[in-house]
Parts: structure tokens; sequence; C-alpha cells
């Protein structure tokens, strides 16, 4: 039986010291603790869509870390990193540590915070962490959230260029089944990607196969600090198959700007998630492929909102999905 429709709000987009870690770790805990939205109407963090987030503080920020409205597992969802290179625990295949890197990761039946350099940042059940993003290699400026009752999509932007890096995490695909072998027992899978430190999501990146710039909603690539994605096993604080093993999207697609019905209309193509064994994970959770577009569009259909572009540019058209409402 299908899980419930989650509803995607655009959080917004917040500019932030250029190249620098720590602000754009505290960019991610401003948007994440927001009493607005976008669009003006009122967020309340725990309730509704909205997230909450918490941070660490070391002088300057040096996590910050989130849980959904809707968990009935305990999830929590960090993402840290200092200007210096320091020592925390990584999932494979990344290895070693690296300055100026946002890292991100999970942990199932978290328990109270600790420090995100620490084996278990929530005291149990954690993944260890992939390398989401190299700031100061990019010098991203601003970030852009948004966020579902089980879901939270968070892209870093540079002004200049339209380039973007990702972190996802959540419960963002839908089994369709309860089987034990399959879901948690709250019928869900739990997930999270990255771009990676390696490079920015490549415009083509829906047909950029398992390449190192593909990564945005499950599709993976071995090297260390390439783009990953990972659903854990139920049950678990390992990926499906083993410990690092990782996921990828159902297929590759050449999309253009032309991926339109006959008479105009947005097309919102199911987008599914497989194992690197080739068993279907789950369908996206209000989540669609649609044709090329520039990322932190609102799609409307007359005065409603359909939903928000998720892509491989802020500057041009590319390669994106769509968060419905």
């Amino acid at each position: 039986m299908p899980l419930p429709t989650v509803n995607w709000k655009y959080v917004g987009a917040l500019n932030h010291t250029a190249s620098s870690i720590n602000s754009a770790l505290d960019a991610v805990y401003t948007l994440g603790t927001a009493v607005t939205y976008a669009d003006g109407s009122p967020r309340v963090p725990g309730t509704g869509s909205a997230w909450t987030w918490n941070r660490e503080i070391i002088g300057v920020t040096v996590a910050t870390y989130g849980a959904p409205p809707t968990n009935a597992l305990n999830f929590r969802y960090i993402i840290g990193g200092t200007l210096g290179a320091s020592a925390y625990t990584f999932l494979t295949p990344d290895t070693a540590t690296l300055a100026n890197c946002i890292v991100y990761g999970m942990a199932r039946g978290a328990g109270a915070y600790t420090s995100w350099v620490n084996a278990q940042p929530f005291t149990s059940g954690f993944t260890g962490y992939w390398r989401g993003t190299a700031v100061y290699t990019n010098p991203y400026d601003s970030v852009t959230m948004w966020e579902s009752q089980e879901g939270c999509a968070i892209q870093f932007n540079r002004t200049a260029t339209g380039n973007i890096s990702a972190v996802n995490f959540g419960a963002l695909f839908d089994p369709l089944t309860s089987s034990t072998l399959v879901a948690e027992s709250d019928g869900r899978v739990y997930s999270m990607s990255g771009t990676g430190s390696a490079s920015v999501v490549a415009g083509n990146w829906l047909q950029a196969g398992t390449g190192v710039g593909a990564g945005l909603f499950g599709s993976s690539a071995t090297g260390s600090g390439a783009a990953h994605a990972g659903t854990l096993a139920p049950g678990s604080t390992v990926m499906v198959g083993g410990a690092g093993v990782q996921t990828n999207r159902f297929g590759d697609f050449n999309v253009t700007t032309s991926l339109v019905s006959p008479n105009g209309d947005i097309v919102r193509i199911p987008f599914s998630q497989l194992s690197t064994a080739g068993n279907y994970l789950g369908q996206g959770r209000n989540l669609f492929l649609i044709k090329d577009a520039i990322s932190r569009q609102t799609y409307t259909s007359g005065a409603t909102t359909v939903g928000y572009v998720f892509g491989a540019s802020t500057t041009g058209t590319s390669d994106s999905v769509l968060l419905g409402t």
C-alpha cells in the first residue's frame, strides 16, 4: 500500500560568506529555524512539513543537524565540517579527512547528541559520513532548502556560475510494500545522497550514469569524494547489501526542455531508485522527473503551486526533478 503523500515546501535561499564552510553551515541552520517560508506562509518547526534543526558551535558553527516532523523511528540527519581537517568516521567508499569539506550522515534510533566528530554523534545508530561538497574549492555563496514531512533537500549554490552541490536525505522513496525484507517497521525506506567533493552536479546528470557529477537523488560513483547515494537495510545501520553499498536511480534519461505534453503541460514522471544489484528500492515520494529547467523555480497551475524545481543550475536550464506540493 502506498505511503502517505508528502508535501514539499520551499524554505528559501540564503546568502553566506563565499568559500566559508562555517558560514554555509550557519545558513543551513538559519533556514532550518525560519518562521516563514519563501512565500511568506508561516513555518512552525516540528509541524506540517517543517523540520527541527539544531547546531553545534565550537567558536563557529561546525555542524547542524535536523529531524523531520514525521519520524517514528527517531532518525536524525547531520551536516558537518570545519576549515581544517578533523577526524571523523567515514562511510565506504569515502576515505580520509578533507579540509573545507561538508560531510553528511544519518542515525537511526538516535539518542542524545554528542559531537559531530564522535564515532556516534547521536550516541548510537550512526552510518558514518560521506563527503557532500568542497565549499572552498567551489566558492559557494548561498544555500537553498526544501523540506517535506519526511525528506529534506539542500543545495549549495555559486551565484557567479549557477553551479550547485546537493545533499538530500530522509524517507524519500516509497518501497510500495510493507515486507520486512524491503521496508522498515513503519513501511518506509531511509536514504541519503550527495554530490561529493570531487565535482559540481553535471548539467546532464540524468544521463550521466554513475559519473562523478551524477549525484542527485540516488546515483553513485565508486571513488572517494565522488557522488554517493545509499539506502539503509531494514533494521540496520548499513546500506542495502552491506556497509558502504550504494544505490542508483532507475535509468538514464536524455531530457530536454521539450519534455512536455502536446498541449505544453508539465509532464511529471515518477522517479525511482535501485540497488546496485538491480533490486527495486522505491518510487520517489512526490518526486518527479521533469523537463530541463532552472533550479529554484516554482511551477504553478493558475494560482496553485504545483511544485518546486530542483536542478543542476540556478542560471540555466539543466536536468531537473520536481518536488511536488
